[in-house]
């Protein structure tokens, strides 16, 4: 039963992952007014991306923060899980995806280092904050 609650909590943690990044990443864009002329060719999307101000990246950044503690807490309270488990698989698959996105679209190099190395942190960090405050075992 607890392997099934663990499986149940990461789905449940990678879709509130997903979905918040999601949402907090469009919202994002309707800050910047130069997210109105992305362009669709992938060869002009590297030179789009590097044009973009600094704080668009932070804004990215942000929300990809917000996504995976949120989803990674989720995972936790319904896993019910003791260990770093939750934080582990979605710490490193989000790095992962970070690592992959880094590669297919060009970015700055402070942010796909931040952005690689943060996931993982903040996985464990909510992790940490579920077990000190939600866990009851």
């Amino acid at each position: 039963m607890q392997k099934l609650k663990l499986i149940l909590g990461l789905i449940a943690g990678f879709i509130v992952t997903g979905l918040s990044i999601f949402f907090l990443e469009d919202l994002g864009r309707g800050q910047f007014e130069q997210y109105q002329n992305v362009p669709s060719d992938p060869e002009l999307l590297d030179a789009f991306m590097m044009s973009l101000p600094s704080c668009a990246f932070i804004a990215l950044l942000l929300a990809h923060i917000v996504g995976v503690f949120v989803g990674t807490l989720t995972a936790g309270l319904i896993s019910g899980c003791s260990r770093y488990i939750p934080a582990i698989v979605i710490g490193v698959f989000m790095s992962s995806f970070s690592v992959i996105n880094a590669l297919e679209i060009s970015h700055p190099l402070w942010y796909t280092i931040t952005d690689t190395a943060l996931m993982i942190s903040v996985a464990f960090i909510a992790n940490r904050t579920y077990l000190k405050l939600f866990y009851k075992g």
